[in-house]
């Protein structure tokens, strides 16, 4: 069964910088909690969509923004 799954990036990861710094985490300290490039997180934050979805699943899940 296929299903077309839309997500709303722009808000995604509007929640997602406002969640990183009302807790006040680096990107720097956000990608080593991730296991990830501070690279990825910034263009993450840029809203590029040329991340691997993985990553961006790391970033939601270590600022608690997965359901």
């Amino acid at each position: 069964m296929e299903r077309n799954i839309r997500l709303n990036w722009d808000l995604l990861v509007e929640e997602a910088i406002k969640r990183r710094k009302g807790q006040k985490i680096s990107q720097r300290r956000l990608a080593a909690i991730a296991g990830i490039s501070q690279p990825t997180i910034s263009r993450f934050e840029q809203r590029r969509k040329d991340i691997q979805l993985s990553s961006a699943i790391k970033i939601l899940d270590v600022l608690g923004s997965m359901c």
